[in-house]
């Protein structure tokens, strides 16, 4: 029963895929015919009595023919001889290879019981960098819809809902390398470091998505930098791999990070549904991806407080923007939060064109991108001065006085390449953003800059100092490398998402970016824009304009002038920021306005930051 049961267990295995070779029909043959006679063999040898041969009638016959012509010890020898040829046939491997690995694992037991593989991400590896960059207080999370809104988009937010995850992809992954697989190659690794004149041991292995980090303890008297040196080399030696090398935080072992032979996807949805992303209350919560111990990482933008990104062309930079202005859509509501999103380009960013949440029209032209960044620094001037008006720091301060129509939301401007912007006009882009990096965090304003080009021309030092917080993808030489993060080993990064996070006052963090692919965007996109339609109006009342000199007459006073007058007469009193809001227009304007009025004395005198003044018109 047993070659049936072995023949139906193979048959199964077949159509279901999992069994590649075929059988070896003569071995099969062999073993069945050679089995029931050594069954036979034993049962005579040892005098069992049984109704039924064991060895069945093929068996008991054939056994008796044998020990008639050749004797027991004669059957015994042929038998055995025919039984383990069948097994050789049966073999998946040659014999040779099959004992020479048989004798390898057996010989490495012992030796590698040290090593252990730490293939859990609730395991805690060493800090890398502060707690509080990766997560934020808890909050309650907020109740998404089971379905889409019904109806026409509108401004109406009072009903607006948060995407579902389930308009997310789920992303499968091969499987991790085994125990058995990850020994052996922590023993090539030695080997390889002894070929170089390095000794040490591998103490723990981390097997990551994308890569696998060994903690190689090197022998004393060994130099680190040494050992780091050698990451090319090392690379070359073990079949061409980017092999990076870099110290561990708080631990004495070098992290030896090794590609794996089967790359995993680190899907958006797998971090946007963390429990890290999930407890996080900002509003501009960026999902980045997984580190090399399999943990979700998440970043607040407001504590960066701006972001710059530089990598070569399909290295994954332009994959990371999407997923991290897919973690603001997921977070914030089109009130809360708004962009502004440069993409000269014309590729990548058009997608989200007509959502909510922008402040303007994706801005194709770098001319256009130019006067956008000036308003703004226009925008940001007139929030700090409405911030200081209230008697107040900053925008989250502020936002907690005011009423709810007064609250100010935050504004993210994304530049998806900023080297068309500085060669088109490299000195007042420059300006722009350096003066919004230096000013712009209180005010709610942030940053996210992107660049395939990391050189000085592109990346200024002035812009450079005031971006603490950067992103290295894949570069193509050291010096970009140095460019980007003040180090190298970007250059070593294996592409598709592989990057280096370097966060103020912390190291560096190797991490794999969360991929989102253009369904995804368009789910999310089309679910929003289904609530509610944009509004520029905001935009649109930024005015770029110099300021007034000396008095004015009556063919420069404001068309709005007669409606603010009747404005202040109804209230009885008026400011500069209550002009702003009843008639949507900049700073510069509402200022020139209150100018007038003064010189006409139409107001009283000015009382202190944060309080109106009289009307007495």
């Amino acid at each position: 029963f047993i070659i049936p049961l072995a023949l139906i267990v193979y048959g199964a295995k077949r159509i279901l895929g999992k069994e590649k070779k075929r059988i070896h029909l003569p071995g099969v043959i062999l073993l069945s015919l050679t089995a029931p006679i050594l069954v036979s063999l034993v049962v005579d040898t040892f005098n069992i009595h049984t109704e039924v041969s064991p060895g069945g009638f093929i068996g008991k016959e054939t056994s008796n023919i044998f020990i008639r012509f050749i004797s027991l010890p004669g059957a015994y020898i042929f038998t055995i001889g025919l039984f383990l040829s069948a097994v050789i046939m049966l073999l998946p491997d040659p014999l040779p290879e099959t004992a020479k690995r048989l004798f390898k694992n057996r010989k490495r037991e012992p030796k590698k019981t040290g090593v252990k593989v730490v293939d859990s991400p609730s395991s805690e590896p060493p800090s890398t960098t502060n707690e509080e960059v990766f997560l934020a207080p808890a909050r309650p999370s907020v109740p998404h819809p089971d379905t889409p809104p019904s109806g026409h988009a509108s401004n109406d937010l009072s009903r607006y809902r948060l995407p579902r995850i389930e308009l997310l992809s789920v992303h499968e992954r091969p499987e991790k390398p085994g125990k058995d697989e990850l020994l052996e190659q922590a023993e090539i690794l030695e080997a390889k470091l002894r070929d170089f004149n390095i000794t040490g041991k591998v103490t723990q292995v981390h097997p990551g998505p994308v890569v696998t980090m060994y903690e190689f303890e090197p022998a004393p008297g060994i130099k680190i930098s040494k050992i780091v040196s050698l990451a090319d080399d090392l690379g070359r030696a073990m079949g061409g791999l980017s092999v990076r090398i870099s110290p561990i935080p708080g631990k004495t072992p070098l992290g030896i990070e090794v590609p794996n032979k089967k790359r995993g996807v680190v899907a958006l949805r797998e971090i946007v549904g963390s429990e890290s992303f999930k407890k996080s209350y900002s509003k501009l919560t960026l999902a980045v991806g997984m580190d090399i111990y399999g943990r979700a990482i998440v970043s607040d933008l407001t504590r960066m407080p701006h972001l710059l990104v530089a990598g070569t062309t399909g290295s994954g930079k332009s994959v990371a923007i999407n997923s991290m202005i897919m973690s603001i859509l997921y977070k914030a509501r089109p009130d809360e939060v708004k962009m502004l999103m440069i993409d000269p380009k014309l590729l990548e960013l058009s997608a989200y064109d007509g959502i909510p949440h922008l402040l303007a029209p994706v801005v194709t032209n770098p001319k256009d991108a130019t006067i956008a960044l000036k308003k703004m620094v226009i925008e940001m001037e007139r929030r700090y001065r409405l911030i200081a008006e209230e008697g107040r720091r900053n925008i989250e301060n502020y936002n907690l006085r005011v009423s709810d129509d007064e609250k100010l939301p935050y504004i993210v401007i994304i530049i998806d390449e900023l080297a068309d912007l500085m060669f088109t006009a490299s000195k007042e882009v420059e300006d722009s953003i350096v003066r919004l990096a230096q000013m712009a965090r209180a005010s709610g304003i942030h940053l996210i800059v992107a660049t395939q080009r990391p050189s000085v021309d592109v990346i200024t030092g002035i812009i450079k100092a005031n971006f603490p917080t950067r992103m290295a993808f894949q570069v193509s030489t050291k010096v970009d490398s140095r460019t980007i993060l003040d180090t190298q080993g970007a250059e070593q990064l294996i592409g598709r998402g592989d990057m280096l996070l370097m966060m103020p006052g912390a190291r560096l963090v190797r991490i794999h970016g969360a991929y989102v692919s253009e369904d995804e965007i368009r789910n999310v996109t089309n679910f929003i824009k289904s609530q509610a339609s944009p509004d520029y109006s905001l935009f649109e009342s930024m005015e770029i304009e110099p300021q007034s000199e000396g008095g004015s007459s009556d063919e420069e006073r404001d068309e709005l002038y007669q409606k603010v007058i009747e404005f202040g007469s109804s209230k009885g009193e008026i400011s500069i920021s209550s002009i702003q809001r009843k008639f949507k227009i900049g700073y510069n304007r509402a200022a020139r306005i209150m100018q007038l009025l003064e010189e006409d004395g139409l107001v009283g005198p000015h009382r202190g930051a944060g309080k109106p003044r009289d009307f007495l018109g």
